[in-house]
């Protein structure tokens, strides 16, 4: 993990979208639907901004504590004053993690988001779904390919396929595949996508530990130029109107249609994680500002991110290496040590009160749980 000294501590986490995503752009478009989505400006792609990712963590990180019996009002999950009376404590996990407004002071989130982006889309073809990429793409999620890097620029308008993919083949000895409408035809190569790594921090980690496997056998690399055009010939568009409540039927010129990411696609981002230490937050260590955000991310799965989650939109597993939780339950073992130094007694017994809501959880850990409590509460 970070040392004290060290300045900060990247986290790439992975995605995988289990219902289709809606991250509006806001208000009515004139074109192919009526509501669409947030796109990178140069490339057209669709993307999941960092904004929105973090807005959900730290809405579902303060419902966590709350289930956790912590004592948060609703002003940290906020993060801004109402009034001089109601306002953000400044000192719990949830204004530490994300960055708080007082009436009297501010600070800024000790963890930076990334926007979230699309690493592999699935596309319809003539041999089922396949997950498509580019090597544009694969170069900025830090995707190492082992001795592929090559065969990347021969592409020249067709594509790689995975190894253990079958294509149709024409006179030529040349496979085939169909992108939607799109017809390609590739090399008579193949890449194996079960021994590529991703870079984070300075460490490479194989990526068939995070991605599932049926998705990795089911890669192909298109030209960076194709893309952005296939991504977006094959987005999820549904159309919707609206019931009459008396009637029990539609209304008139009340039918809108949107467009959504389809499940199935593979996102990547990053968190940068600051160090406490750096901004004279001693009692606090990185690992326990990881926590928070990771209690956060996993509700993804469940509450969803984005628009539309009335109507089976928004659901997002994320998925990465989460901090184990002994490297949690040390951390939080230094805090208390310095708490005790400076006898803030009343922040160590709320420590220890979560503590003991959460054994019934963390039954692998009732143990050292309990030695910590017997420790700093007795």
């Amino acid at each position: 993990m970070l040392e004290d000294n060290g300045i900060y501590k990247l986290k790439r986490y992975f995605a995988l979208a289990l219902d289709p995503i809606h991250v509006g752009t806001g208000g009515y478009r004139i074109g192919r639907v009526d509501n669409t989505i947030v796109r990178e400006p140069a490339t057209g792609v669709p993307k999941i901004p960092g904004t929105t990712i973090e807005g959900c963590c730290r809405s579902y990180a303060y419902l966590k504590s709350k289930e956790d019996g912590r004592n948060i009002n609703t002003y940290c999950a906020k993060g801004k004053p109402k009034s001089e009376t109601e306002q953000p404590c400044g000192s719990c996990e949830i204004c530490i993690t994300f960055g708080y407004a007082r009436k009297d002071k501010s600070m800024q989130a000790l963890a930076l988001f990334s926007d979230a982006r699309i690493l592999f889309f699935p596309v319809a073809t003539m041999i089922g779904p396949v997950w498509i990429t580019c090597p544009m793409v694969l170069k900025d999620a830090g995707v190492k390919l082992n001795n592929d890097e090559n065969k990347l620029e021969k592409l020249e308008g067709g594509f790689l396929k995975a190894n253990d993919l079958t294509l149709p083949m024409d006179d030529d000895k040349k496979v085939y595949l169909n992108f939607g409408w799109l017809l390609l035809k590739g090399k008579d190569e193949n890449i194996n996508p079960m021994q590529w790594k991703y870079k984070e921090n300075r460490e490479y980690k194989s990526l068939s530990d995070i991605i599932p496997k049926d998705i990795l056998n089911k890669i192909i690399i298109v030209p960076d130029e194709l893309f952005s055009t296939i991504v977006n010939s094959n987005l999820e568009v549904r159309t919707s109107i609206a019931i009459d409540p008396e009637t029990g039927t539609v209304e008139e010129r009340a039918l809108f249609t949107y467009e959504a990411i389809p499940r199935g696609t593979v996102f990547w981002f990053d968190v940068i994680y600051q160090n406490p230490k750096n901004f004279q937050l001693n009692e606090w260590n990185t690992e326990l500002i990881i926590k928070t955000v990771e209690d956060g991310l996993k509700l993804f799965e469940f509450l969803g991110v984005g628009g539309m989650g009335s109507r089976g939109f928004g659901r997002l597993k994320v998925i990465g290496e989460f901090l184990p939780f002994d490297k949690y339950l040390e951390a939080l073992e230094k805090r208390l040590e310095i708490l005790r130094k400076k006898h803030k007694n009343d922040k160590i017994q709320a420590i220890c009160n979560y503590l003991k809501n959460i054994k019934s959880e963390y039954t692998n850990w009732i143990e050292k749980i309990e030695e910590i409590i017997n420790k700093f509460c007795r």
